[in-house]
C-alpha cells in the first residue's frame, strides 16, 4: 500500500514516469477496496487534526481540481496519460464519495456549530472622556465602577470608557479628591506629572496645584506611589497609611512624607475661678440691675406689660452677698418698686403689681 500510494502522490504532483504510469494502473486494478479503505483512514485523520478545513467550501474545491485535473489529463497526449485514464476517473470518483459521505457524518455530529472558523471577538472601542471644572465650585464626576472623584475649581480629569478594563486609570491635572469603590482585580491608578497613585479602595487626595510640588494626601487605606518615566526623577515605592501625606519637591527631586493629622492637642488647665463678688448697688437704675442679674445667673429676665423707658425711671440700693441665691435677691428689688416676678427653668418675667 505504501508504493500505491507513493505513485498516487507523484501523480498528483505531476511527477509520475511512463513506467510508474503502468506501475499504478496495476495496482489500482489489483486492490480497489484497500485503496477506498486507505483514503477515508486519511480523511478521518484529517477531521482529529484539522476540522475546521472540513467544510463546504473546502469540499467544493477539492472537486474542483479534481476534475481540472481529469480534464488536463485528458487533453495530455495518448501515449502518456491513456492507461491511466479510467484510473484517474476511478480515484476522482473514490475520493467524492469518501470525501462526501465524511462530510455528511461530520456536518451531522457537528449540527450546532458554525461550519466556518469561529472569528475573533471584536475588540471593544474605547473613548476618551475629559471632565472640566470650569466653575467656582467643586464638581463630583461618578464613575461607572461606583467610585467617585471630587474636582476642584480649575481642575480637571480624562479617562477611556468604559472606565473598567484591565486597570482603572486617571490622569489628573489640578487637584481632586478620589473615593474609590473596592475592586481587587482592578487596581485604581491615578496618574499626575509622571507619578502614579495606586489603590484597590480608598480614599485620598492628590494635587499639583503648586508648580514644584505633587502631594499625595491618604484619608482611608492604603496607596502606593510611584514615579514613571516622564516625572524626571527617581524616587523608591512610597505607601502611605490613613492620616499621611506625601509631598514631592520636584525642583529639589526630594520627597517627603508627613502626618497631616495633629494629634488633639489637650491643653489641661484647672479651673481658676475667681471668688464672686458681691453685688453692689447704688442708685442704679434698674434696667441696669436686671442686666446684672441676668449676666451673674444666666438666665433671661423679659418684662411684661412695662415700657423699657419705665425701668430706666426706677432705681435701686443695695447689697447682695456672693453667695445669695437669684430668689432671694427678686423678692427684695421687686417689693421695693411695687413690682413681681414669675420664674421658670431658664427665664424671669417681670411685670407691675396690680
Amino acid at each position: 500500500m505504501n508504493e500505491l500510494q507513493k505513485l498516487i502522490d507523484k501523480f498528483w504532483s505531476k511527477k509520475l514516469s511512463p513506467k510508474e504510469q503502468v506501475k499504478l494502473s496495476e495496482l489500482l486494478n489489483e486492490d480497489t477496496g484497500t485503496l477506498k479503505d486507505k483514503l477515508e483512514d486519511e480523511y478521518k485523520t484529517s477531521l482529529v487534526h484539522e476540522p475546521h478545513l472540513v467544510v463546504e467550501k473546502r469540499f467544493k474545491d477539492i472537486l474542483t481540481q479534481l476534475h481540472l485535473r481529469i480534464e488536463n489529463a485528458e487533453q495530455s497526449s495518448p501515449a502518456k496519460i491513456v492507461s491511466l485514464y479510467r484510473p484517474m476517473k476511478w480515484i476522482a470518483a473514490l475520493l467524492i464519495l469518501t470525501l462526501g459521505s465524511g462530510l455528511y457524518f461530520y456536518q451531522k455530529d457537528k449540527a450546532p456549530q458554525p461550519a466556518i472558523a469561529s472569528r475573533p471577538a471584536a475588540k471593544t472601542l474605547r473613548v476618551l472622556q475629559q471632565e472640566f471644572n470650569t466653575g467656582k465650585y467643586e464638581m463630583v464626576v461618578k464613575l461607572s465602577d461606583g467610585s467617585a472623584v471630587t474636582v476642584q475649581p480649575g481642575s480637571s480629569i480624562s479617562y477611556y470608557k468604559p472606565f473598567v478594563n484591565i486597570n482603572r486609570s486617571i490622569s489628573l491635572n489640578g487637584e481632586a479628591t478620589f473615593t474609590v469603590a473596592k475592586d481587587k482585580l482592578h487596581p485604581f491608578i491615578v496618574t499626575a506629572r509622571g507619578f502614579t497613585t495606586t489603590a484597590l479602595g480608598t480614599k485620598f487626595t492628590v494635587s499639583t496645584k503648586l508648580s514644584d510640588h505633587v502631594v499625595i494626601k491618604l484619608m482611608e487605606g492604603k496607596v502606593v506611589i510611584k514615579n514613571g518615566q516622564t516625572s524626571g526623577m527617581t524616587m523608591k515605592d512610597v505607601y502611605l497609611s490613613a492620616g499621611q501625606q506625601l509631598s514631592i519637591n520636584t525642583r529639589l527631586k526630594r520627597p517627603r512624607v508627613t502626618s497631616f493629622i495633629k494629634a488633639k492637642e489637650v491643653v489641661l488647665k484647672k479651673a481658676v475661678e475667681l471668688p464672686k463678688a458681691a453685688l453692689v448697688f447704688k442708685e442704679d437704675t434698674l434696667n441696669y440691675v436686671f442686666s446684672k442679674l441676668a449676666s451673674r445667673y444666666k438666665i433671661q429676665i423679659r418684662y411684661e406689660g412695662i415700657a423699657p423707658e419705665d425701668m430706666k425711671k426706677l432705681f435701686f440700693t443695695g447689697t447682695f452677698d456672693p453667695a445669695e441665691t437669684l430668689d432671694g435677691i427678686l423678692p427684695a428689688i421687686c417689693n421695693m418698686n411695687d413690682l413681681n416676678f414669675k420664674r421658670t427653668l431658664d427665664t424671669v418675667i417681670i411685670s407691675k403689681q396690680k
